[in-house]
């Protein structure tokens, strides 16, 4: 069965359930949740990785700055996103879920097509 409704910024194009305006499915946030907690665990190990909750914030946990550097790094190459600015740092990545919410918006999971 067709998804049928009207898309009320473009009329006359359909929605189609899971797939953003600009036409491209946004990544799957289990598998991003995951990939973000591996990238982190190559830093802080994987009990703490594992421990954080999705929205803790990295700094009141004792992470620092070079740890995020480090995984945001790997994560934008790995999810082919662009490289944010510096003094975004802790507005994009202060926390697992918005690590994932980003990488969700701009990036793709690894090995899969754009």
């Amino acid at each position: 069965m067709r998804h049928t409704d009207e898309n009320p910024i473009t009329p006359g194009v359909p929605i189609t359930p899971g797939v953003p305006a600009g036409g491209a499915p946004a990544a799957p946030d289990d598998a991003l949740e995951s990939l973000v907690r591996a990238r982190l665990a190559e830093r802080v190990g994987t009990a703490l990785s594992e421990s954080i909750g999705r929205d803790e914030a990295f700094h009141e946990l004792g992470i620092d700055s070079l740890d995020i550097v480090t995984v945001l790094a790997d994560l934008e190459r790995e999810c082919d996103v662009e490289r944010i600015a510096d003094g975004e740092l802790w507005d994009i990545a202060d926390s697992v879920g918005a690590l994932v919410r980003h990488l969700s918006a701009h990036g793709r999971l690894p090995g899969e097509a754009r």
